[in-house]
């Protein structure tokens, strides 16, 4: 898990940990907040992927703070779905013309995506609903267009709460997608745990890489060690170099 806070002042720090080996993610989001100035009953928007996970890392600051749902992941998942009814027409066509048939499925999955943009996600889900209905199960694609479709309505409720009015928000100028968090996680990541290294980790051995390496993102690496080894800081200050 990543993630990057963005103060309306300032510059924002960088966090990351392997979540099956943090036990308190919420107080480990509490006290990186607080090394900010952030506490649980100041205002704060939460902008993720709608993960469980990421829900469970939010903690009590849910209480306080603006869930919500990552616009760029939403989008991407209803391309993905446009491609797979795009891919429905090379089904035999159970009745009236096949191309007009996978436009109209087109046409209603565009209706849903609208509704969520607009911060409507019940009337977005009733006709998601219907789309299943008009796909049908009578081939192998189209029932495995219904598992995408109940996958997707899924995520959709369990992120009821995070889903705002988009349209609203980006005419405001206010944040709607997590592209911030995306640059934050290739720069933590980078090419240490990427597959193109070919190298393998423990989760251990990962999650200890991202401490070192969030801390020295943050520049906060060199006050630990100072920290651990109070003769650092005294070899690094300046009236102790004089004499």
């Amino acid at each position: 898990m990543v993630g990057k806070s963005l103060p309306r002042e300032g510059s924002g720090l960088v966090f990351a940990f392997v979540h099956r080996l943090e036990a308190k993610p919420n107080e480990r989001m509490e006290r990186f907040l607080a090394e900010q100035g952030v506490f649980p009953a100041q205002p704060t928007t939460f902008l993720s992927d709608g993960g469980e996970t990421v829900r469970q890392a939010q903690g009590e600051f849910r209480d306080f703070g603006e869930p919500i749902l990552d616009w760029f992941h939403v989008a991407m998942r209803t391309t993905q779905l446009t491609q797979s009814i795009k891919g429905l027409a090379a089904d035999p066509p159970i009745e009236g013309d096949s191309a007009n048939r996978i436009e109209e499925l087109l046409r209603e999955l565009n209706r849903a995506k609208a509704y969520l943009w607009h911060g409507s996600p019940h009337r977005a889900l009733r006709t998601l609903e219907d789309l299943t209905w008009d796909i049908g199960t009578e081939t192998p694609r189209a029932t495995a267009m219904q598992d995408k479709l109940d996958e997707f309505m899924n995520y959709i409720t369990a992120n009821l709460a995070a889903i705002p009015n988009y349209a609203d928000r980006h005419r405001h100028g206010e944040p709607i997608a997590t592209g911030f968090v995306e640059s934050a996680v290739n720069q933590v990541i980078s090419k240490r745990l990427v597959k193109k290294q070919q190298m393998r980790w423990t989760m251990t051995g990962a999650h200890r890489l991202l401490q070192v390496r969030t801390r020295a993102l943050n520049q906060q690496l060199r006050n630990d060690f100072e920290r651990w080894h109070p003769q650092l800081r005294a070899a690094a200050d300046p009236a102790c170099l004089a004499a």
